[in-house]
């Protein structure tokens, strides 16, 4: 019974590991940072609307190649 519970927990071990390895993998695009730092920017202003800011940011990520923020 003891070495499954070891086996069990060991291979919750390596899936998290190999999740971790591919999520810290990708390569970090620059050109996202400042679509991001645009959108920051943005909501920092004391009338930002977040839908406006959320679509530069898209218009920045599309062009840079970047994940895409829902618009609501």
């Amino acid at each position: 019974m003891r070495i499954s519970k070891h086996k069990t927990l060991l291979a919750a071990m390596f899936v998290f590991a190999a999740g971790f390895a591919s999520a810290s993998s990708a390569q970090f695009n620059p050109r996202c940072d400042g679509c991001m730092n645009t959108y920051d920017y943005c909501m920092s202003k004391p009338d930002a609307e977040q839908w406006l800011c959320v679509h530069q940011y898209n218009v920045c990520a599309q062009r840079a190649g970047c994940l895409l923020m829902p618009e609501i």
